[in-house]
């Protein structure tokens, strides 16, 4: 699956890098300037998505320890 995916990817990048050579040699500046305008608003979109993706792992893991530590020191105040 991931290859495949992987594929299409690189498909469509390409697809997409000789569409902007061909609108500039053709003349058609404004639509090669839009499928660039395109590809960078997708690159931050991912971008985003990663953070929020890792801002909410962080999130979990952290609170995860937290417990983990808190319940420890119970245990540790219940055996003293």
């Amino acid at each position: 699956m991931r290859k495949v995916m992987r594929r299409i990817l690189w498909g469509l990048s390409l697809i997409v890098f000789i569409g902007i050579i061909t609108c500039f040699y053709l003349g058609y500046f404004m639509y090669a300037y839009g499928l660039i305008f395109l590809v960078i608003s997708i690159l931050f979109g991912i971008g985003q998505i990663a953070q929020v993706n890792n801002s909410v792992w962080l999130h979990q893991h952290g609170y995860d320890r937290h417990m983990r530590e808190r319940i420890e020191r119970e245990q540790r105040n219940r055996e003293e």
